[in-house]
Formats: structure tokens, sequence, C-alpha cells
């Protein structure tokens, strides 16, 4: 199922749950189907117009109602709710969800856009809940208006707060409209890197430091593997989807400033296009939609022995890691870097939670958000009816039992599938990956979508690098600067 867009396999899921009728909370992060949709008029949250101090602590015995606004919701979430509020009695959390259940796809994806649009506009009038999920949420331009609370202020006053319980490089590093601030705490991160076939690179003799190679270094890499090995192909990937790729894992480096406006690199864009176009017409890239793993032991995907050099992966835990490495000896490498990037790796953060600005209890919103980084069954959590996992945890400690527990156990498994061995290597090159990762992958809302689809031309040979690209840069500018 991985490595599939998480979005991806939560509509699947979500339509298969609207043709069967099912709402159990079945499903990851899915939302309580049960809720009638969320209400972010600000009838039930906090009062408008007033900000809160981050730094002044409410009395303990004040009644303190705080509003939690998600897309998702699991029942992991819903349980450590209950939880907190039995820990807190003068705390009342109300969660407010967006239906999720359709009749098909187009009908979750109104559902999903009406959560957006909805929200935007509470957000906007000063109104909304105080603690909101921003994952499906345009959160840079709440940074630019000044709607959320940077959650430094909040950390750095808390005694109670102990950053090295976390993985701090990635806290560090989410994206947060460019100030140093952090306006949304995730509480799950994916790992996006390449798979590598050791076995074909160690045949063909070519050496590479993937830590800091460009994407230069990468295509010269590829080619000299070309010249001297024998695979099928060397990176699967279709053009569109894998410029897709660079762009949203490089998007901050593609952004300059011009007078206080931030603005997308046409030149660079256009470079990197004509750059992915060379791959494809040299035959780097191969187009294929899915591949079985390869081991040693089972059937292969195809009729080649090393079918290919170089396979995305998005890691979302270390079962991930074990059950989906693609060829007998697997390494994971990073994504090739713009230049003058810096090395390190590249990761993608989920359930980023942020405070209204306007809330009146922002300590409460802070210590809730706290308990949730700390609760174990929100941390670890893994969906077995899904085989899936929402990703890596934010806390350390949870991390280190997963993986404590992986070699215990001696084999993995998924679903009905066999019995997949507990490498240690692979456990050691996720845990060195998971702690040199300092690049976040992401950007404005629709970047992926407008990237993807004015780029067909191009591709197609209908319009030239340059002035695909301003088409696609004025349409971003505008999401950067409205």
């Amino acid at each position: 199922m991985k490595p599939m867009a998480w979005l991806g396999l939560v509509l699947l899921l979500l339509v298969l749950s609207a043709c069967t009728g099912s709402g159990n909370g079945e499903g990851g992060l899915l939302a309580d189907t049960s809720t009638t949709g969320i209400a972010l008029n600000g009838t039930s949250g906090p009062a408008s117009g007033t900000s809160g101090d981050p730094g002044k602590k409410e009395k303990s015995n004040e009644q303190v109602k705080l509003v939690v606004a998600t897309y998702f919701l699991s029942d992991q979430v819903k349980a450590a709710v209950e939880k907190y509020e039995q820990l807190h009695p003068n705390v009342d959390i109300e969660l407010h969800a967006a239906s999720t259940s359709g009749k098909d796809l187009n009908d979750v994806m109104n559902k999903q856009e009406q959560f957006v649009k909805t929200s935007n506009t509470a957000m906007l009038a000063g109104k909304g809940p105080d603690i909101i999920e921003l994952d499906q949420l345009p959160s840079e331009q709440y940074v630019k208006r000044g709607l959320l609370v940077d959650l430094h202020e909040l950390m750095d006053q808390d005694a109670d707060f102990h950053n090295e319980n976390y993985f701090t490089n990635i806290m560090d590093h989410v994206q947060s409209g460019g100030d140093g601030g952090l306006y949304g705490m995730p509480l799950y991160f994916s790992l996006v890197g390449l798979y590598g076939n050791v076995e074909a690179i160690e045949q063909a003799g070519v050496s590479f430091d993937d830590d800091s190679w460009t994407l230069n270094d990468f295509i010269d890499t590829i080619k000299q593997l070309k010249q001297k090995g024998d695979p099928s192909y060397i990176f699967m990937g279709e053009e569109r989807y894998f410029l897709e790729q660079l762009v949203t894992e490089n998007f901050e480096k593609l952004i300059t400033v011009t007078n206080g406006e931030p603005q997308l690199d046409t030149n660079a864009l256009a470079e990197m296009m004509e750059q992915v176009q060379k791959m494809a017409d040299d035959g780097l890239l191969h187009k294929m939609g899915n591949y079985q793993r390869l081991t040693a032991v089972g059937e292969s995907g195809t009729d080649s022995k090393n079918p290919a050099y170089f396979m995305d992966a998005e890691l979302y835990s270390l079962r991930d890691a074990l059950l989906y490495a693609p060829f007998p000896r697997t390494a994971l490498y990073a994504k090739p870097h713009l230049v003058n990037a810096g090395g390190g790796g590249y990761f993608k953060p989920f359930g980023q939670l942020g405070i209204n600005a306007n809330s009146d209890h922002p300590q409460e919103a802070w210590d809730f958000i706290q308990f949730l980084l700390n609760e174990e069954s929100v941390q670890a959590y893994f969906d077995e009816h899904l085989d899936a996992s929402p990703g890596f945890p934010m806390n350390r400690s949870v991390y280190e039992q997963q993986k404590s527990k992986l070699l215990q156990d001696g084999t993995v498994t998924s679903g009905n599938g066999p019995k997949v061995p507990v490498d240690p290597d692979m456990l050691a090159q996720v845990d060195h990956y998971i702690n040199t990762a300092v690049h976040a992958v992401g950007g404005p809302s629709k970047l992926s979508e407008t990237i993807y689809n004015e780029t067909e031309a191009f591709f197609a040979g209908q319009k030239s690098a340059s002035d695909v690209a301003k088409v696609i840069a004025n349409k971003i500018n505008l999401l950067l600067n409205e």
C-alpha cells in the first residue's frame, strides 16, 4: 500500500466506507463519521477579537472550554481527549470534525473543500477553534496574517517541555513562514527519500555522496550507472510526478523575496523542468505504476535480476522500511538537493496542530498539544485493519519502543503476506536518516496540483519550459501573496 500518499489512502477508504455504510471510526486518521460536519462560525469557539497572552497561565480552577477542529479524527485522539479531561476536570474539549462519508469520491472531495472554505472564513474573521489541524489548510496565509500563535514562545516558557524527548530536527525545520517561528506542531512525520539497489550499484562500481548531491550530481551518477551496469531501467518515475516531487521537496529554496513579496523563481523552475525532460530523453526515467517487493526467496516483480537502481521511498514507519524495501539488499538514500541547499534528508509533517491567536486559552491549548505528543496511544498509533501508520511519532521514546519490539519479534508481516525478517541494518539506516532529516516537504495549497497539471503541455512538447514556468509562478505567487 506504501509508498502511497496518505491522503490518497484516506480518500479511497472513505469511498469504501461510504459505499458500505461503515461508521465504526476505523481507518487511521479518518474523521469520525458520526459527526455532522465542522462548525467553525465562532458560536461555540473562543470569543473573537481577543488575543490570548501565550505566557499567561490560566487559573487551574477556572473552567475552560477548548474547541479542537480537525479534518481527520482517529479513535485514539478521541480516547486521548477523554483521558485528558479526566486528568483536567476544569477543561472541557469540544471536538469538531468534517463529515467524511459520501456517496462517491467527488462527494468526499467536495466535503473536504467545504471544510477548507469554512475554516478559512472563520479564521480570517478572527473566530474559529482554539486548536486547528493545519494539514489541509493554507497555514502560510494564517501565519502571514498573524492568526496563529508562535509555539516557540509557549515551549520556552514551559518548564515541563523537554526538547530532548522529541525529534527536534523535525520540529526546528517545519515550514514556518520564514520568520523562524513554529506555528504548527506535527504529531507525526514521514521520511522522503530513495531506495537504492545495493547489489546493482556495487556491481557497477559507481560511488556517490547522497548526503549533499544536487540534481546534476544525481543525473551524472545515474548516467554512469546506466553505462557501467545492466539494469532494466535506472529510476522509476514519470516526468510530471518526478518534477512535482522536486519542487515540493525544495520549495523554500525556489522562493525569492522582491519588495517584501515572495516570488517563485521562474528561471530555476524552468531549468528544473528541462533537466527532468533530459532525464526522460536519455532513458533515465521509467514509467511504472507500482512494483512488487523483490526478496531473495520471493518472486521478482520483473524478469530482470536488477530491475532498477533507485525507487522513490516515502516511509511512514519502521515497518514500512522493512516491508517495502524493494531489493534483496536495499539502502536508504537522500533525495537530490538544490545547489547550496545543504545536506540532510527530507521529511513530510502530518497532524500539524496550530493554536488560534484569538484563543482565550492558549496555555491550555498548548498543554493539550503537549499531552498528545506524550500520549502513547496517539503517538504509537498503528491501524492493523488498514495495515498502515499515520507516520513516525514525534516522541523519541515511543519510536525507540517500536524499534525494540521489532528487533525482539524478529519478523514483520503485512496482512496475510509472508513474514519478512527484521533487518537491523535497515533499522540503523532509518535511525540515521530520521536524525538527519532537515528539509521539510511542502508548500502552499494547490502547489502539487498546479505543478502536475500545468507541466503537461511542456512534457508533451506543446509549450516551452519558460512559458510554463511563468504560468505556474503566476498562480503560485497569487497563493503566496493573497
